[in-house]
């Protein structure tokens, strides 16, 4: 039986032993604990700047009083490891104020989408917001480019020149002009008039990709052909039967060097499916099948090499590893509670995010390190004396020598933090 469980959900559970996992791929194993400490750097003021009020810890167990945040600290922490961890000046800590009328605390399905040809970062919220919002790559700029109701997961077309964003509180995928901004819409809709709710977007084979599911209610993944507009709502196949195999709202994920292949994980599921499709006819192929050890699927990344894919899901507490052409679990990145984000920069370097109250919240490994060599902790910004912010789930993004991450503050609706951090060269 599947124990169907909501995003913020904890399993407080705790396991004992050592595992040995071969590496794959891009090449994972088991890493140490890095240490921890609050950053700081000079806060960048975006768009309706403001100051965080003190709220409840979010991640704290039932019972279990959260403690303030430390002072900050301007760097951050370094990793016990052998190779000297770069420490990176303040000056590239930025914080981004990113006021997003209609968000909720606990509620973020948005996602971080890098735009490096016209130098862009975009930002969605997901559920009751409609801002996309987009900043230069330093942060800078912060402006509302497009209303995007419930604008959640997003992917750029191939040649840059458009911005395809699920609108999760309808029936629709917007596609934005990266140039003019000028948005349109592509319907994929019931014909009862019920929404569908698109969650993300993934292009494939020349077909737009649509994983779409309401709360607590029907789920699948659909595909829209761009040049005639015309759509198919559940287009698995498995069994040599066109069946609806996706059960709850899923993100999607594509493999370099294999344009007939889309992965697909479940967010709302615990232990959450995991499914291999073949694009044959214009319909989705069941492959091969998986599993998280724990939790529902909060970010999907696939190496550079296409070996292998990433999977936090909150728990078990590390970033899982999968191959990519059976789904078996390849190795792990050794994190802590609970795993909920993860970005491959392009030659394979990994930054894994948690959701933590008390320990660091992106930890940065090389291809198949054993250990971290570099740790950042959010916590409170600087010039603050509140409860630690928490970073989003699936909101990381990596490009160049910078990761970019949203925050938020239990306290602060309407109110999100774009984290700007240096990563090694």
């Amino acid at each position: 039986m599947t124990l169907r469980l909501g995003k913020r959900a904890r399993l407080w559970l705790v396991a004992g032993g050592t595992v040995a996992l071969l590496a794959a791929g891009g090449g994972v194993a088991v890493a140490a604990k890095a240490g921890s400490g609050d950053d700081g750097g000079a806060g960048k003021q975006g768009i309706g700047a403001a100051t965080a009020g003190k709220g409840a810890d979010r991640t704290a167990p039932p019972g279990k009083k959260p403690k303030p945040g430390q002072s900050p600290t301007g760097g951050p922490t370094a990793a016990p490891t052998t190779v000297p961890p770069t420490t990176p000046p303040a000056t590239d800590q930025d914080n981004v104020r990113i006021p997003m009328p209609g968000y909720e605390p606990y509620f973020y399905s948005g996602d971080v989408v890098v735009d490096a040809a016209h130098g862009k970062v975009y930002l969605t919220a997901g559920k009751n917001t409609k801002d996309v919002v987009a900043t230069d790559l330093d942060g800078g700029n912060p402006r509302t480019v497009a209303q995007v109701d419930g604008g959640a997961g997003m992917t750029l077309s191939p040649d840059g020149s458009k911005l395809y964003v699920a609108a999760s509180a309808g029936s629709w995928v917007s596609v934005i002009d990266t140039t003019t901004y000028e948005t349109t819409g592509l319907w994929i809709g019931k014909t009862d008039g019920t929404d569908t709710c698109p969650r993300d977007v993934a292009l494939a084979a020349g077909l737009l990709w649509v994983a779409w599911g309401c709360d607590n209610a029907p789920a699948g993944v659909g595909r829209i052909d761009l040049e005639t507009r015309q759509y198919e709502l559940n287009v698995t196949v498995g069994d040599g039967s066109t069946r609806n195999l996706v059960s709850s709202p899923a993100l999607l994920a594509t493999v370099p060097g294999e344009p007939n292949t889309l992965l697909v994980g479940e967010t709302d599921a615990n232990p959450a499916p995991l499914y291999r499709f073949e694009i044959s006819d214009n319909m989705l192929v069941l492959d091969a099948t998986g599993s998280t050890d724990g939790g529902s699927v909060r970010q999907l990344a696939v190496t550079p090499d296409g070996s292998g894919v990433i999977v936090p899901s909150g728990a078990p507490y590390y970033h899982q590893v999968f191959r990519t052409s059976d789904l078996t679990l390849a190795g792990r990145y050794q994190t802590t509670s609970y795993p909920n984000a993860v970005a491959i920069r392009d030659d394979g370097l990994v930054v894994a995010g948690i959701d933590g109250s008390y320990e660091d919240d992106l930890w940065i490994f090389e291809p198949g390190g054993t250990e971290p060599i570099l740790t950042y902790d959010f916590g409170h910004l600087p010039n603050q004396t509140t409860w630690a912010h928490h970073l989003q789930d699936g909101a990381l993004a990596v490009h160049g020598n910078r990761a970019y991450a949203l925050t938020d503050q239990l306290s602060e609706p309407g109110m999100l933090t774009l984290r700007i951090r240096e990563l090694p060269a």
